[in-house]
Formats: C-alpha cells, structure tokens, sequence
C-alpha cells in the first residue's frame, strides 16, 4: 500500500512540475509574439545577438546607378553666353563587410567598409543665342569606402539607416577631353584622386534573421582632396556637377557555429520570425 501511495505521490508532482514548466515556457512564449523583438526605440541595436542564429557581422554587396546634377555653371555677368551643367548616368558596384553592435548605442548601429568601381558622367550645353555646344566627359574611379551608421526603428521589420562616412577615390579610365568642345571659361576638371565625406540615408528592409536589403541613396558632402571651397560637387569644364548615389544593398550576417538552419522543410518560418533582429 506505501508503495502504491509513493508511486501516486510521485506521479502526481511529476504532472505539477511539469504543468509548471509548460505553463512557463507558454507564457514566455506568448510574451515573445506579443512584443516586437525590435521595438521603436532609437537606441536598440539592430540586431539580438542573443536570439539570432547569426553573429553580428557578415558581408554585403551593394550595387547601383549614378547620376551627377550639374551646379554652379559659370556664366558671365554680362550675360553673353549661357552654360547648362548636367548629368549623364553612370554603375556603381561596392563589395565589403559590416560589423554590427550587440549593445545598446546612442548614436552608431554598426559600420561597414567597402572597396569598388564607380562610372561618372556628365555635360555641359553652351549657348550664346547664335551657336550651341555641348561637351561630355565619362570616367570610372576605383574607390575605398568606410561608413558609421546610425538607424531609426519603425517597426519590427523596418528601420531609416543613416551613415556618415568617408571614400578615397582614384580614377582608372576616362576623363579626357572632349576634342569637339573648348569651355568658355577654361577647363577646371577635378583630379585623378578624390577625398570626401558622404552622407547616405536608406530604407532598411530585414527579410529574415541574418538577412537584409537597403535601398539608399548618397551624396558627398564635403570634398578634402582636391579642396577649393565648400562646394563638394566635382568641376569639369566651366561648371560643378554634384554626384548622387543609389544603390540597393544586400547584407548577410556569417551563421554562429552549431546553429541549425532555420527553416525546416518550410515549418521553421514562424520560429524566424521571432529570431528576428531587435
């Protein structure tokens, strides 16, 4: 009879123990679909290190157009002749690797750093009212690029991902001049080598842990090397064209080691979908 009461006895807080343990993991699990594992507030980090299967850094590339607006023409005072600066579409490729912060931070998310190739193009129309010209200049330049960035969540999935940051670029072809056009006011065209601080701002998309896609746009704003004042834009001919930059880029994280996949034969999806980036 003992024997028979001990083995109730333990049966029955066997049950209890693990209605508790089950009615925990519930409710642990109810509060996790709940609550957006982002949030909205500006200081989280991007990404949860704790609850993600990826490590905080990983690779992107990040390809797209240019265009540069022409600015500045320099035309006369006297009003003899007319210049119109404007832009010719370009490519833009960028490869590199982004490291992201696991902590809280006020001001920077992560910073990426990338090398690539990058087309510019341009033109400027002269009219006189009697004869019309126009003169065009292409060239590629090879660039280094390093950015910090800076996001506002929007909600679990979206974020605005601003960066400031710097490129050095050397040019590999093109930019000579054009045989069939002589500039009014004398030819200024920028150097080989360039070095400016750009600003960009992006849309930031997270498709699923360790995945995201940012379409931004950027823009120099400032240009050390060669400096002659606070335009940033570059000279050619008579006249300032000022680049502009977008892009679309695609980043994945690197997997942590011993993590299992995390989709299962399409039944893993909703479990993503709690893994992802706070």
């Amino acid at each position: 009879m003992k024997r028979v009461v001990f083995i109730v006895t333990l049966i029955l807080a066997s049950s209890i123990s693990y209605s508790q343990i089950g009615s925990g993991i519930e409710k642990r699990d109810k509060k996790r679909k709940s609550g957006s594992p982002w949030g909205k507030n500006r200081r989280d980090a991007i990404y949860s290190h704790s609850q993600s299967n990826y490590r905080p850094f990983g690779w992107y590339v990040n390809p797209g157009v240019t265009y540069m607006f022409g600015n500045s023409a320099d035309d006369p005072n006297d009003g003899s002749y007319d210049l119109t600066p404007s832009g010719l579409p370009g490519y833009y490729i960028e490869g590199g690797f982004a490291f992201l912060m696991k902590q809280i931070n006020k001001s920077v998310h992560y910073f990426d750093v990338g090398l690539g190739v990058k087309h510019f193009g341009g033109q400027e129309k002269y009219d006189d009212g009697v004869t019309k010209m126009r003169g065009q200049f292409n060239f590629g330049n090879v660039f280094l690029r390093a950015g910090v960035h800076n996001c506002w969540q929007l909600s679990m999935y979206n974020f605005i991902d601003q960066s400031l940051g710097i490129n050095v670029d050397y040019r590999i072809y093109g930019g000579k001049d054009d045989p069939d056009y002589t500039s009014p006011g004398g030819n200024t065209n920028t150097g080989k080598l360039v070095a400016q601080l750009n600003y960009s701002i992006g849309w930031g998309i997270k498709v699923r842990d360790g995945f995201f896609i940012i379409p931004t746009i950027q823009t120099p704003i400032f240009t050390g090397v060669p400096f002659r004042d606070l335009n940033p834009g570059h000279s050619w001919f008579s006249s300032r064209y000022q680049p502009a930059i977008f892009t679309i880029k695609f980043g994945w994280l690197f997997r942590k080691k011993g993590c299992p996949k995390v989709y299962d034969n399409g039944e893993g999806k909703q479990q993503s979908d709690q893994y992802q980036m706070q």
